[in-house]
């Protein structure tokens, strides 16, 4: 496993995204597609970092339903990093550096799938913390405090993410459609061939 470099977080935000620059198609999609993998991870990581320096202290300091909160954040904002280890390992290092360009456009609409996968989880968070702060309103509940702490983290990281997620899926989007001339042309190319050959 690759060890992440925390210079990583603070250089990956500032690349530039060059997405109205069409140069080769093919080149410039496999740029685009890792900055967007690295932005993606970094952004991920940033979010779990600042979880973790509001949540540690505060864990010390408040008490009440806002300790709970906290207390779910953290737990969110760790479960996040090692997603955000894993991508950084897995996809940008491994699967994305292998194979042709084909199978790069297989990864990247792959990558697009599990974004859209997560988008429907993340609702289904949304509505679950919903039902927690409900569980927290009701009178006779024993610990509404934990009830509404947890609603509250639980609404604040599936509508954080929700963001994040669909702002990255809308990104891979934008890339694959400045390739869809390429893309097109292949077909074409492929379709013409065969029928001379047939």
């Amino acid at each position: 496993m690759r060890i992440m470099n925390w210079r990583f977080f603070i250089t990956t935000l500032a690349l530039d995204l060059p997405l109205e620059e069409i140069v080769d198609e093919v080149r410039d999609f496999d740029e685009r597609f890792g900055i967007i993998l690295q932005k993606h991870v970094a952004v991920l990581g940033w979010w779990c970092i600042l979880n973790f320096l509001a949540g540690i202290p505060g864990l010390a300091l408040l008490d009440g339903w806002l300790w709970y909160f906290l207390l779910m954040n953290l737990v969110w904002s760790a479960i996040n990093f090692a997603i955000a280890l894993l991508m950084y390992n897995h996809v940008f290092y491994r699967r994305f550096k292998q194979g042709n360009v084909f199978q790069r456009f297989e990864v990247q609409r792959h990558v697009e799938k599990i974004l859209l996968l997560n988008i429907g989880l993340e609702v289904g968070y949304f509505f679950a913390g919903l039902y927690l702060l409900t569980l927290g309103r009701l009178p006779d509940i024993a610990y509404p405090e934990l009830w509404r702490g947890f609603g509250w983290a639980v609404l604040l990281q599936a509508v954080y993410m929700f963001i994040h997620d669909f702002s990255f899926h809308l990104l891979h989007v934008l890339n694959f459609r400045k390739c869809k001339p390429f893309l097109e042309e292949m077909m074409e190319t492929q379709m013409e061939v065969r029928r001379q050959g047939a």
